[in-house]
């Protein structure tokens, strides 16, 4: 395949394997990050009880460094699974005592069945198929009472999806200031929607009672966006004025209506 000329990459294993290779760069002071990652903060804090942790689509281990940015590393036995070799590689690389591998077909057969006290996801099934056989395997490693959590974008998002539009056609310049955000080179990934009443379906499906379905972000990534150029939340009346605009997006998100548009999606689940 070409990639030289093509913007949108449909082979997922080829780019983040092209991925694997770019330096993690954080875009944004830790203001920003805190309310980015926030999702992914407390579905951690909600699994910092677990010692055995499975990380299904690790890629270069960056949902390692968000777990780890709030708990010790010595809590944790971690196991990192992967269709990009590249990229379990370099999560090897970079976090030795844990273990990485790839996979192939959504299985996992370095892992044995019921061993896992703990499994997250983060940001995969917008770039995967075959979701039910995914949460299948999920399961399959669990022990009975093993908690999960799933964090993914919903491509719903109609700021979102007309920024993605308008990417493509950006200068070289523009783009590079987006390379924490899977940009390679100016390219991006296939997206693929996701339907959360199927996920839930599918969950229950693979054996597990769904105990909490929560929603992020409406419109606030369009200032991380200008802050990338404009780093204005450095100062304290702008960083006031976001937190109202936080305080407004997590009201907002309360309702129906609104939640059909989240960008951010997690969910908590346990195995029966």
């Amino acid at each position: 395949m070409n990639t030289k000329n093509t913007k949108v990459v449909t082979d997922q294993k080829l780019f983040f394997n092209m991925a694997s290779a770019k330096e993690l760069i954080r875009p944004f002071d830790q203001f920003l990050m805190e309310y980015v990652n926030r999702q992914q903060y407390d579905c951690f804090d909600w699994l910092s009880d677990t010692k055995t942790l499975l990380d299904y689509g690790c890629g270069n281990a960056e949902s390692v460094d968000v777990l780890l940015e709030k708990h010790p590393k010595e809590r944790f036995k971690i196991i990192g699974v992967d269709i990009a070799e590249e990229a379990v590689k370099h999560a090897q690389k970079r976090y030795p005592q844990f273990s990485f591998f790839t996979i192939k077909n959504n299985t996992i057969p370095q892992i044995k069945n019921a061993s896992m006290e703990g499994a997250y996801m983060i940001h995969v099934l917008h770039h995967a198929e075959g979701h039910q056989e995914i949460f299948d395997t999920i399961a399959s490693k669990l022990k009975p009472g093993g908690k999960f959590f799933l964090n993914d974008l919903t491509s719903q998002n109609p700021f979102i999806s007309l920024g993605r539009f308008f990417f493509t056609k950006l200068p070289g310049s523009v783009q590079q200031k987006f390379s924490d955000d899977l940009v390679v080179d100016g390219q991006i990934p296939d997206k693929y929607r996701i339907d959360i009443p199927t996920i839930v379906k599918q969950l229950k499906k693979a054996g597990f009672t769904v105990e909490k379905v929560g929603y992020g972000h409406l419109f606030f990534f369009l200032f991380t966006w200008v802050d990338r150029f404009i780093p204005l939340s450095k100062f304290p009346r702008i960083r006031s004025l976001y937190r109202l605009l936080i305080n407004l997006e997590n009201t907002l998100l309360q309702y129906s209506f609104f939640q059909k548009y989240a960008e951010v999606v997690y969910i908590r689940a346990i195995k029966l």
